[in-house]
C-alpha cells in the first residue's frame, strides 16, 4: 500500500515541478554583487563617506567599487557614460539632459554655500562681487555649476568678473595673498577646511541676506541657520549668527539600478548619516525631500517603511533571494494545499477500488445463483471459492481499511451458504 500512496505522492509532485518551471521564468535575476561609485576628490567628503559605504557593504559580501573625480558635474558624466553605476551629486548641478536616465536614491546631508572675504570688504549682496575676481570652484565640480547659477541671477558673469583658476594653490592662500576677493565653497559644516577658514579672524563669511528668495526661486536650496558659537563654543566661531544657503548631497544612480541594491545601499547610507548634525535633526536624513533628480519608488518606499519583515531577520543575500522566489514560491503553496486536501480522498477510492471491485462480480452471481440447477450451482460454488483465493490474495490494503475487507469475505461468505441451501432445497 506504499506503492499506492507513493503513486499519489509522485503525481502531486510532478504537477508542483511544472507549476514551478513555469513560475521560474518570471523570477528576477539576483543582483550584482559588485558596483561602481563616482565621488568627488580624494581628499573630499563625497569621497569619505563613499569609503565608509565600503566597509559596510563588505560586511554583507558586496563590493563597492569607490572612484574619485574631479566633482559632481564629472561624476554626473561618468553616470551618464555608463562608467559608474552610483554617484554623488551636489544639488543644482544636474540640467535636464543629465536626468533622462538618472533617478536620486536620497539626499544624504545639507551642504551649505560658504563665500568667504576678507575683513576689510563688504559684500552685502551678491551682486556687489560683480567686478571682483571669485574663485568659483575647479572645473567639473558642483560647486562651480551651483554658483554660476546664483551668479547669473545676480547678473554676474566671466564678462563683467574675473573667475580665477588657482592652478593648484589654496583656496585660502590665494585670498590670504589677495589674488582673489572672494572664494566659493560647497561642503560639510564638519569639513576641517570649513573651520580653518571659520577660525581666521582676517576673513568673513558672506551672509546670505535674500536665502528665502533663492529657496523659492531654486527648489533644491534651504535657508540654513548658522548660530553664534555653534563651530566652537570657548572661541566663539562665528562671531555672530549667519544665514547660509544650502544645497543637498544627493546620491544618484541609473534608472536600471536593480530594487534589491537599492535596499541593500540604502540600509548603509541610513548607518552613516542618520546622526544629528549642526544644520539637521537625528535621523532627519537620509530623506526623499530636497531632490532636483526625480526620485526613484523603491528609495523612497524604503526610506519611509525601512526594513522588511524578511531583511529583519535574516541576512541580505538569504532575505532577497526569499524575496524572488516569492513570486513561485506562492502560486506552488495555492496550488499545494488543494492538491494535498485532493490527495487523500484519492488515495481512499483508489484503496476501496480494491475492494469493490470484487463486489460485482459477488452481485452478478449473486444476482442468477436461484436459477440455476444443481450441476450450475456446484461449479458455481467452485468458482466463488476459487474468487476468495484471489481476494486474499490480490487485495493488499492498509490495516486502517481492514473493515472494507473483511465485510467483503462476510458477504462472500453469505452467498456460500445461500448456494448450500440451495443445493440442498434441490436434493430435497
Amino acid at each position: 500500500m506504499k506503492c499506492e500512496w507513493c503513486k499519489v505522492t509522485l503525481s502531486v509532485l510532478i504537477v508542483v515541478i511544472i507549476v514551478g518551471l513555469f513560475s521560474y521564468q518570471f523570477i528576477d535575476p539576483a543582483p550584482p554583487k559588485t558596483l561602481k561609485i563616482a565621488t568627488g576628490k580624494a581628499d573630499g567628503s563625497y569621497y569619505h563617506f563613499g569609503t565608509l559605504y565600503h566597509k559596510l557593504l563588505k560586511r554583507e559580501k558586496f563590493d563597492l567599487q569607490v572612484i574619485p573625480t574631479a566633482g559632481s558635474v564629472a561624476a554626473l558624466s561618468m553616470l551618464e557614460k555608463n562608467e559608474v553605476d552610483m554617484a554623488f551629486v551636489q544639488g543644482g548641478t544636474a540640467s535636464s539632459k543629465d536626468i533622462k536616465n538618472l533617478m536620486s536614491l536620497c539626499s544624504i546631508y545639507f551642504e551649505p554655500l560658504w563665500i568667504f572675504y576678507r575683513k576689510n570688504e563688504t559684500f552685502k549682496y551678491l551682486y556687489d562681487l560683480k567686478g571682483k575676481r571669485l574663485f568659483i570652484g575647479g572645473v567639473g565640480s558642483g560647486t562651480r555649476a551651483l554658483a554660476l547659477v546664483l551668479l547669473k541671477e545676480n547678473n554676474i558673469d566671466s564678462i563683467n568678473t574675473t573667475f580665477v583658476d588657482l592652478k593648484g594653490m589654496s583656496p585660502k592662500k590665494a585670498l590670504d595673498e589677495g589674488k582673489v576677493d572672494a572664494i566659493f565653497s560647497v561642503i560639510s559644516a564638519s569639513s576641517d577646511k570649513i573651520k580653518k577658514l571659520l577660525e581666521d579672524k582676517n576673513l568673513k563669511l558672506f551672509s546670505f541676506q535674500r536665502a528665502e528668495a533663492y529657496s523659492k526661486k531654486f527648489s533644491y536650496l534651504s535657508p540654513l541657520t548658522l548660530g553664534e558659537g555653534v563651530i566652537s563654543l570657548d572661541k566663539n566661531i562665528p562671531q555672530k549668527k549667519t544665514i547660509l544657503l544650502g544645497t543637498t548631497a544627493t546620491l544618484v544612480a541609473k534608472k536600471s539600478l536593480n530594487p534589491d541594491l537599492i535596499r541593500l545601499i540604502l540600509k548603509s547610507v541610513k548607518k552613516v548619516h542618520s546622526k544629528a548634525t549642526i544644520f539637521s535633526y537625528q535621523n532627519e536624513f537620509p530623506t526623499y525631500k530636497y531632490t532636483q533628480i526625480p526620485m526613484s519608488e523603491d528609495a523612497k518606499n524604503y526610506l519611509i517603511k525601512g526594513d522588511t519583515f524578511l531583511e529583519k531577520i535574516f541576512p541580505f543575500w538569504i532575505a532577497s533571494m526569499i524575496d524572488r522566489l516569492a513570486i513561485m514560491i506562492i502560486p506552488l503553496l495555492t496550488l499545494l494545499f488543494p492538491l494535498l486536501k485532493g490527495a487523500f480522498p484519492l488515495y481512499r477510492w483508489r484503496i476501496r477500488s480494491k475492494i469493490y471491485k470484487w463486489y460485482k462480480v459477488l452481485y452478478e452471481i449473486d444476482s442468477k445463483i436461484e436459477t440455476l440447477d444443481k450441476e450450475e450451482l456446484r461449479k458455481t460454488k467452485e468458482n466463488l471459492t476459487e474468487l476468495l483465493k484471489d481476494i486474499q490474495e490480490e487485495t493488499k490494503i492498509p490495516l486502517s481499511y481492514m473493515g472494507e475487507y473483511y465485510n467483503l469475505k462476510v458477504h462472500a461468505n453469505l452467498i456460500l451458504n445461500k448456494i448450500d441451501r440451495l443445493v440442498q432445497s434441490l436434493h430435497n
